[in-house]
């Protein structure tokens, strides 16, 4: 269960993977759980450089970034990250902030068809993170 800590494992070749940066581990996470119910294999990284460090060993399909600077997660910071890595791919790695209302402007401003989506925290974003998810990892494909 999310709300415990956790080692992570090595993933599974037959999923497609998502890296999720989200700095507050200890929390029930129902990103994660409706993820991983989805089929997804979802791994959470809690710095940039953890993340940095997955996604060079593992080349995942999706990040996630839950943006929070309470916590030590800038959404714009990770976003120049992402686009100044040493790998290029990262820079077209398709990413999905979570935001909430204060931040939602700034970042919007940030969007990219297909690559680059803010969405809203609040009641319904996470069944419109999964479909979003669906669509971009699997065509348009929901279960």
């Amino acid at each position: 269960m999310s709300a415990l800590p956790f080692r992570q494992q090595k993933p599974d070749a037959n999923r497609i993977r998502i890296l999720k940066l989200f700095n507050v581990p200890f929390t029930l996470d129902p990103y994660h759980d409706r993820l991983i119910s989805q089929g997804y294999e979802v791994i959470n990284a809690s710095s940039y450089q953890e993340a940095l460090d997955y996604a060079h060993e593992y080349y995942p399909a999706l990040i996630i970034v839950y943006d929070d600077s309470d916590s030590g997660v800038d959404a714009l910071e990770w976003l120049r990250l992402q686009h100044t890595d040493r790998h290029g791919w990262m820079a077209t790695t398709p990413l999905i902030i979570l935001a909430d209302a204060a931040r939602l402007n700034t970042l919007k401003r940030e969007e990219l068809p297909d690559r680059v989506i803010v969405l809203q925290r609040r009641a319904d974003t996470l069944n419109h993170l999964t479909r979003v998810v669906n669509q971009l990892l699997r065509g348009g494909l929901s279960r």
